[in-house]
C-alpha cells in the first residue's frame, strides 16, 4: 500500500470491488498530450509494471478485448525546458473518461480491499524509473527474451547494451523528453507485432496506482498509471 493525499476517494462499493478516485486532473488542457505508440493486446488481460518486474506483477482482474490500442502520455511543464511525464495512458476509446476506479489484480484480496484508508491504493513498485504496459501473453515472451539475452550476454545489461538505444532512437530527438529518451516501443522480434510500450515514470522510483477511465454511460475509455506528479505546485 502507498499513501497520497491529493485525491479524495470516495466510499468503496467493496460489492464490486469499485474504489472509485477522482483523477481528473489527468485532463487537464494544460498537459501535453503525446501518442506514443499503439500496444498489441492478443489476451486483453493488461500488466502495468516497472518492466523488470513483469515476473512478479499480475495482470489487472478486468480485461479488454483483444486488440491494438493507442497509448498516451501527459506531459507535466516543471519549469522551462523541464518537462516529466504525469500520466501514461492505453486508450479503448476517443472520447474523455469521467470517473476512475482503481484498477485491481487477481491476488488482491477483499479484506486487503476493506482496510484500504482515505488516501490509500494499491499499484506496483518501479525501482528502475520506468513503467509499461504490456499483455500477459507478451510478457511470457519478454521474460523468455530477457533470460535468453543474459544467458548468452552474461558481462552485459539488457537496458544498458539494448533499451537505452532503442529509447535514444525513439524518443530523445522530442523537445519534451530527456536527452537519453523518455519512452519506447520495445518490439520483442521481427516476426511478431508482441510489443512493450515504455515510459519515464513521473520523478523515478515510488508506488503507483493504476486506474480504469469510465465514461457517463460506464463504458471503459481508458487505463490510466498516475505518476502522482503535483500539478498544483510545479
Amino acid at each position: 500500500m502507498g499513501l497520497f493525499d491529493r485525491f479524495k476517494k470516495q466510499k468503496p462499493e467493496h460489492n464490486d470491488l469499485e474504489i472509485r478516485f477522482d483523477l481528473s486532473d489527468s485532463n487537464l488542457e494544460k498537459l501535453k498530450e503525446i501518442e506514443i505508440g499503439n500496444v498489441n493486446l492478443p489476451t486483453g488481460k493488461i500488466i502495468a509494471s516497472d518492466p523488470f518486474f513483469t515476473h512478479s506483477t499480475k495482470p489487472f482482474s478486468r480485461s479488454v478485448d483483444s486488440g491494438t490500442y493507442p497509448v498516451k502520455i501527459y506531459i507535466a511543464k516543471i519549469e522551462p525546458e523541464h518537462y516529466r511525464i504525469a500520466f501514461a495512458k492505453i486508450k479503448f476509446r476517443p472520447e474523455t473518461a469521467t470517473n476512475w476506479i482503481l484498477a485491481l489484480s487477481d491476488d488482491m484480496k477483499i479484506e486487503d480491499l476493506i482496510r484500504l484508508k482515505e488516501g490509500e491504493y494499491f499499484g506496483f513498485p518501479v525501482d528502475a524509473g520506468l513503467g509499461c504496459f504490456v499483455d500477459e501473453k507478451t510478457n511470457e515472451n519478454f521474460l523468455s527474451k530477457i533470460d535468453r539475452f543474459y544467458r548468452e550476454n552474461p558481462d552485459k545489461n539488457y537496458y544498458d547494451d539494448l533499451l537505452a538505444a532503442e529509447f535514444d532512437k525513439y524518443s530523445s530527438g522530442n523537445k519534451y523528453s530527456r536527452d537519453l529518451g523518455d519512452w519506447n516501443n520495445h518490439i520483442l522480434n521481427d516476426t511478431s507485432d508482441l510489443n512493450v510500450i515504455m515510459f519515464a515514470s513521473g520523478w523515478g522510483d515510488g508506488y503507483y496506482p493504476t486506474y480504469w477511465g469510465y465514461n457517463d454511460k460506464k463504458e471503459t475509455v481508458e487505463l490510466t498509471i498516475d505518476f502522482l506528479i503535483d500539478l498544483d505546485d510545479e
